[in-house]
């Protein structure tokens, strides 16, 4: 017997049988979800709009998002711990607390609505709207994707959870999010502490006090999460998974590489389902996201073999800072003015310093890696981690879509501008965006200037070729 969600799922890449052997779980999540027959209809046009639905891998991909929302939603009524990290965040601790039990879930809720509400049903207001009446009113510059995380908490369809890990000292608003929601209900939170100053230009060097007291941290964190969660983190779960994080990273550094092909083969749509599918989710991506990009990578590489692109061969190619995790039409529209976005600034990071091979603490270790990111070292890190990626990739231009309401990274936005221009003489464009609420930053409001910005690009690549 068909059930109303059977089109959808389907296009998410579910088979027949595993629609029937998962339509109990299904049932109860989108009754939580205030999903009806409307919202599935809404969700299939929306998605085919957005997404490369003739590519197999990415609609496993996009299942493989839904999967995630579902037993999320379910977590508790399943009989599990559920504990929630933050975003951005230290990639690593989620994982292995994930690994080290099965009666555990462990993810961050906020960016699974992002993709799964946002991007699959495109019913991602209300959710912002019981946020905005929860604690975290609009107008003020406040993050949305807290906001998200409140809603979600206020409307019961997500878990409360029985702990939250967050890093205090990037993100300010996640932290202090987690502090009404404490009060709210209950629930203990960690908070992983640390320092973004440096003297100026000291990146990528940095104090060695930094990386000891980040991994005391973290040491911090692990001790809570057994005294709470009753887990103990072992190196095994660790072990575990860093193989699972390499085997991810090496699939989606895979795909990034065939992004480097003229034309452009896939929208970056599909690229950021599955870069940052690692920095939501624990389970299924563990689980089922190697087998998609696997999937994705090998459709990809027919495209480029063929030379098929989104875009036409030789259109201006972009570096972007993020793409929208829950309104795919805005990455739609940068490549409908004809930019080819061939990269983000997340590439490979610059190569570690040799003293560091010999730390021995694990969560040293961890440390030490995120402050040659950058990201988490400094303001001026994260604007010379930038010049680092654009002076590594081949584009005619760089979209620094900053969030507004986010300070560490509105902070540097137009810093960043001046120094990509200055050292790699690349035009970079300064545009304000909201990286999780497309609601005043809609496709349509940027559309001017991002078309502005590609005319640019094309008559600065026809006078170079004169």
């Amino acid at each position: 017997m068909t059930s109303y969600y059977d089109e959808l799922l389907k296009l998410c890449g579910f088979g027949d049988d595993e629609i029937e052997k998962e339509k109990p779980r299904i049932d109860k999540a989108f009754q939580k979800l205030e999903l009806g027959p409307e919202d599935m209809k809404t969700a299939a046009s929306w998605v085919k709009q957005n997404h490369d639905v003739e590519l197999m891998g990415v609609r496993k991909l996009l299942g493989v998002w839904l999967k995630e929302l579902i037993d999320l939603v379910l977590a508790k009524d399943e009989g599990k711990k559920v504990a929630y990290y933050g975003f951005p965040t230290i990639m690593g601790p989620g994982m292995a607390i994930a690994i080290s039990s099965e009666e555990i879930y462990c993810a961050c809720p906020d960016v699974v609505l992002c993709h799964t509400m946002g991007q699959i049903f495109n019913k991602l207001t209300p959710i912002l709207e019981a946020g905005e009446e929860n604690g975290l009113p609009p107008g003020h510059g406040l993050c949305s994707l807290q906001q998200i995380r409140v809603g979600g908490l206020a409307k019961g369809i997500i878990p409360i959870p029985d702990m939250v890990f967050c890093s205090s000292y990037f993100c300010d608003m996640g932290s202090k999010a987690d502090e009404l929601l404490h009060q709210r209900y209950g629930y203990p939170t960690v908070y992983v502490d640390g320092s973004m100053d440096s003297r100026w230009g000291e990146y990528p060097d940095y104090l060695p006090q930094r990386v000891k007291f980040l991994g005391a941290q973290l040491n911090k964190l692990f001790g809570r999460v057994k005294e709470i969660l009753g887990v103990e983190v072992t190196q095994d779960a660790w072990d575990k998974g860093n193989s699972i994080s390499r085997e991810l990273y090496s699939k989606i550094g895979r795909l990034s590489r065939f992004m480097e092909a003229d034309p452009v083969p896939i929208s970056a749509a599909e690229r950021e389902l599955s870069a940052f599918l690692f920095s939501g989710s624990t389970g299924r991506a563990r689980i089922e996201g190697p087998k998609a990009l696997d999937i994705l990578n090998q459709e990809v590489k027919e495209k480029v073999d063929k030379g098929i692109g989104v875009v036409e061969k030789g259109a201006p190619r972009v570096m972007t800072l993020y793409e929208h995790f829950s309104d795919a039409s805005i990455t739609r529209m940068i490549e409908n003015a004809g930019l080819a976005i061939s990269a983000t600034v997340w590439g490979p990071p610059p190569k570690p310093k040799a003293e560091e091979t010999t730390l021995t603490d694990l969560n040293e270790i961890i440390a030490a890696r995120e402050m040659r990111l950058g990201v988490y070292h400094s303001a001026t890190g994260f604007a010379k981690r930038t010049v680092l990626s654009v002076e590594a990739s081949n584009v005619d231009g760089v979209i620094y879509n900053y969030l507004y309401n986010c300070r560490p990274i509105a902070l540097t936005a137009h810093l960043t501008k001046e120094w990509v221009e200055e050292n790699t003489r690349i035009p970079t464009l300064s545009l304000e965006f909201d990286l999780y609420d497309s609601r005043s930053y809609s496709a349509g409001a940027l559309r001017t200037r991002v078309e502005t910005f590609a005319e640019m690009l094309r008559a600065r690549k026809a006078s170079a070729r004169v």
